[in-house]
Formats: structure tokens, C-alpha cells, sequence
């Protein structure tokens, strides 16, 4: 199981935040904050590969 920490939201981005959860269907605010930081990692994530495989390439001589 894992366990869980909290986060604070200064009270106009919670109440954003939660606004946007109803309405895009989530079941609860947490939901919506977990998508949502999931999603913002992922690209970050894969930015960080993309870079380190040009890097990789660049160091073969592949890229200039």
C-alpha cells in the first residue's frame, strides 16, 4: 500500500482545482491532483529521455 502525503494549495488554485475535477468527471479533487501531476511527470520524464538519446547520438557522431 502506499502511503500518502499532503500538499498545500493557496485557496483560489484549490477551489480551481476542484472545479475543474467536477467537471471533467473525476471522482474527487485527489483523483484530478494525482492525474494531473502524473501527467506533468510523464512529460517531463520523456523530455529528459529525448534529451540523454540526442545527447547519445550526438556523442556517436549520429547528430551534429
Amino acid at each position: 500500500m502506499f502511503s500518502k502525503t499532503s500538499v498545500d494549495l493557496t485557496k483560489p488554485l484549490y477551489d480551481r482545482a476542484r472545479a475543474a475535477a467536477a467537471k471533467a468527471g473525476y471522482s474527487s479533487l485527489e483523483e484530478f491532483v494525482i492525474h494531473a501531476v502524473e501527467k506533468e511527470l510523464a512529460q517531463v520524464e520523456e523530455a529528459e529521455s529525448k534529451e540523454a538519446v540526442t545527447q547519445q547520438l550526438k556523442g556517436l557522431g549520429y547528430l551534429e
